[in-house]
């Protein structure tokens, strides 16, 4: 059976620990509460109570423009005051935030290795700074034939050989689902065998009224004469049928994108989507000459692009479409193609056909303009030089500059808010999105919680829009109890809605644990309320170290993978974070280790701690200190947090402080300083406390003052403990 447990202590970094006392019984849910949901029938849940959230709906706008001279050269020199940003019906408006993003001095100034992640860390978020936008390549199976997808696959593993080392690139495979075939790398090796591997053979829908071997042209071939009413019946429902397929591509495609856009929407700046793709028509026109019903099997997908579009162009990702078809021929003339002859009028027949191929063709390709202006990319079509379409993509993304600016007098009813960007430079060409959606992020007829965080879990890719991380700890199993694992998750506030409450904040934040089977293609679901108040100290200690919650999991054996969701009521923003369900590797998290020797200096001493304990070994409740047959203890074994004992707190806690920290830090010009010349190592203030009986409390000593959490009591007796500790940590004089 598996079990979902929240530990409401937050980050556990080490646990200073001495005596110990045999634990209580782990607390056991009832069978009922602990079956797991599966996530088609998890009952609908409405947002809880907000008090005190923030209702304005001003929204910082984004716009990346590029600069470019008369010879298509990025422009390096312009100023803010040479921008002008007007907003359609509301005037100019004003800049907010100017940066000019140089990828090359990027690259030059940081120069150094990066460090590689750690071993059992998981995040949505780069390990380091890119140094120049993310690229990804979208190889579209979905909408493109084979023999493209071979012209595709053989032009960019000859472009990638020359790619240079400093570009992060990333390749996806778009067929029913969307893959992701490589994550981002700078190994031209790497992205030439995932492009050698992102291809799926394609036949993609042929039009019935074009395609011989439809039904209705089988029959109207026939030498056997078929009443015409019946073949326009035939011709109604495969006119019908073709759209259906259509929209099936069309839903996919914009599901994908949508998936691709939260994925990428927290990697800060810029971000390119090269899109190889034959794409789809924007709409599906009437037709008088094929079948009986005119407007039977029509549609228009504006919606789905836009919505695709809207959420790209937030997301800051420019879409850059690439014709898989390049310059060809119409396929009436290729042997490939056995397109339908009407015996009875050739002529018509042909220049009907190359007629509404040529119309589809300027469909598909408005289909790919539109997402491109409405994003800030560039379409290229009708060439068959498909390296030179990236290279020039990335060479656009090389410099841009960042103006944000928020909206004044906008009303945020859903409509499309034209904006215009002009520059005083003369001779000086902007290319830059063409506008924004004022969604109402606000909305009260917004998804219940349960049904957002579904969501954020049947995506193919891990949302962006808030930053995870997720630590895998060592276990510590209780006996009788089945196996799991334990995970540290982190939350940064960074794009969360902390509503300013009575004195005080207030986080509104649910989370879930999505378990998968072992196919994937089904998961079950565990719902969690992380809301809470939290006072200045305590936001003070978010906005420095994130949100962070301990959970323990077990999973059953056959399933890998566990999906970590986390979204922000408010505002709806999700972010997503796969993880091994039966993790092999673990955080390293600093302990206590080993006795500490008394000095001259010190009078009192704390216990030693001993190495990560084994399955029959109960937990640890206290830290004891001694000074010859006297003692005192900080205790967190019963239902509070307390210091006590004949050993004053001016002697336990320099003791303390001395155990963790002295044999790798020292003080010099008020702040620990690493003992190893030339270490940037930091110490951590950060201590969990976790009673067997399951309450805990976190105590965050690097802010302004102590601040504490959790649902374990913090007695004044260890407030003062720990004021005198915060001291030591900051190197003042207590």
């Amino acid at each position: 059976m598996r079990t979902a447990r929240f530990i409401a202590v937050l980050p556990l970094f080490f646990v200073a620990t001495a005596g110990r006392t045999a634990p209580a019984p782990r607390p056991r849910q009832s069978p009922a509460a602990e079956r797991p949901l599966p996530a088609s029938k998890v009952p609908a849940q409405q947002a809880p109570p907000q008090p005190g959230t923030i209702t304005t709906q001003t929204r910082l706008i984004t716009v990346d423009v590029i600069a470019t001279d008369s010879h298509g050269n990025p422009v390096r020199n312009l100023k803010e005051e040479d921008f002008q940003v007007i907003e359609e019906h509301l005037g100019a408006q004003k800049i907010a935030r100017f940066e000019f993003v140089d990828t090359a001095a990027r690259a030059a100034a940081d120069s150094v290795a990066q460090p590689a992640a750690a071993p059992g860390m998981y995040s949505n978020m780069p390990a380091s700074r890119l140094k120049v936008p993310p690229t990804v390549l979208l190889m579209d199976a979905l909408n493109t034939g084979t023999q493209q997808q071979v012209q595709v696959r053989r032009d960019m593993i000859l472009f990638l050989k020359k790619l240079p080392t400093d570009t992060p690139v990333a390749v996806f495979l778009l067929g029913h689902t969307l893959h992701v075939v490589q994550n981002f790398t700078t190994d031209p090796k790497l992205l030439q065998a995932a492009v050698d591997k992102a291809h799926r053979p394609t036949e993609l829908e042929a039009n019935p009224q074009d395609d011989a071997q439809s039904a209705s042209n089988i029959e109207r071939n026939s030498p056997l004469k078929v009443p015409e009413d019946v073949l326009e019946r035939l011709e109604d429902f495969e006119k019908e049928q073709y759209m259906e397929q259509i929209t099936q591509r069309v839903e996919e495609t914009a599901s994908a994108m949508l998936s691709i856009a939260k994925y990428l929407g927290g990697y800060p700046g810029r971000k390119n989507l090269i899109w190889f793709s034959e794409s789809f028509p924007l709409w599906i026109a009437p037709t008088a000459d094929f079948g009986s019903q005119p407007f039977e099997g029509t549609t228009n997908y504006g919606e789905q692009v836009r919505d695709a579009a809207e959420a790209l162009t937030d997301a800051r990702v420019s879409v850059y479409p690439v014709d898989a078809r390049g310059l060809e021929p119409s396929s009436m003339y290729t042997a490939a193609q056995n397109p339908n002859i009407d015996r009875r009028n050739p002529g018509a027949s042909l220049g009907g056909t190359l007629r509404r191929e040529d119309d589809e063709r300027t469909q598909s390709q408005a289909t790919m303009e539109e997402v491109a202006e409405d994003t800030g990319g560039k379409t290229c079509k009708n060439t068959n030089d498909l390296a030179g379409c990236v290279q020039s993509a990335l060479n656009e993304s090389s410099s841009y500059y960042e103006l944000a600016y928020y909206p004044v007098g906008t009303k945020w009813d859903g409509h499309f808010h034209k904006i215009t960007v002009k520059t005083a430079q003369h001779g000086v060409k902007l290319a830059y999105r063409r506008g924004y959606f004022a969604t109402n992020t606000n909305a009260a007829d917004q998804k219940p919680p349960a049904a957002l965080l579904q969501d954020a879990c049947s995506e193919a890719l891990p949302s962006g829009a808030i930053a995870l991380t997720i630590q895998t700890l060592p276990l510590n199993p209780v006996p009788g109890q089945a196996a799991g694992a334990k995970y540290l998750l982190t939350v940064s506030p960074s794009a969360l809605s902390l509503a300013p409450g009575d004195g005080s904040h207030r986080l509104n934040l649910q989370m879930a644990i999505c378990e998968f089977s072992p196919k994937g293609d089904s998961f079950q679901f565990y719902p969690h309320d992380l809301s809470q108040p939290a006072t200045d100290a305590l936001f003070q200690s978010w906005q420095a170290h994130g949100i962070r919650n301990i959970f323990d999991y077990a999973a059953k054996p056959e399933n890998e993978r566990l999906r970590f969701a986390v979204l922000d009521v408010p505002s709806g923003a999700t972010g997503s974070v796969d993880v091994p369900a039966h993790p092999r590797e673990f955080a390293n998290i600093p302990e206590l280790r080993g006795p500490v020797a008394s000095s001259a200096s010190t009078t009192a001493v704390a216990s030693s701690a001993p190495a990560p304990a084994k399955s029959s070994e109960p937990l640890i409740t206290h830290v004891t200190f001694r000074v010859g047959t006297t003692s005192s203890s900080l205790d967190w074994s019963g239902d509070k947090l307390w210091y006590h004992g004949d050993i004053g707190i001016n002697q336990g806690a320099p003791a303390f402080f001395k155990s963790i920290y002295s044999a790798k830090f020292h003080c010099d010009a008020g702040s620990l300083i690493s003992n190893e010349p030339g270490s940037s190592a930091k110490p951590s203030f950060l201590f969990a406390f976790r009673n067997p009986a399951g309450p805990g409390a976190l105590v965050e000593l690097g802010g302004s003052e102590p601040a504490y959490s959790g649902n374990l009591t913090v007695d004044p007796s260890a407030k003062a403990f720990f004021d005198y500790l915060w001291k030591l940590c900051h190197c003042q004089q207590p």
